[in-house]
């Protein structure tokens, strides 16, 4: 049950902080300067998208390994 919390918590810290940073990125040019997210990252600002993709992926992988488990 520990573990299904814990997957559960890190789906949902990675999908907010990759739905957060996205969002940071497209605030930092201005209006219409770019017509899709991923193309306002540039450098090592793919670095943290990155991080908490791979969060929020093993979250749910916990999840659901632990829920199959319980089950």
């Amino acid at each position: 049950m520990k573990k299904l919390l814990l997957g559960l918590g890190m789906l949902l810290s990675g999908t907010v902080g990759f739905t957060g940073w996205c969002m940071a990125a497209v605030m930092k040019v201005e209006p219409g300067a770019q017509s899709r997210i991923f193309g306002c990252l540039y450098g090592t600002d793919w670095l943290p998208v990155l991080f908490f993709a791979a969060m929020a992926a093993a979250g749910l992988a916990l999840a659901v390994r632990e829920a199959r488990r319980d089950s």
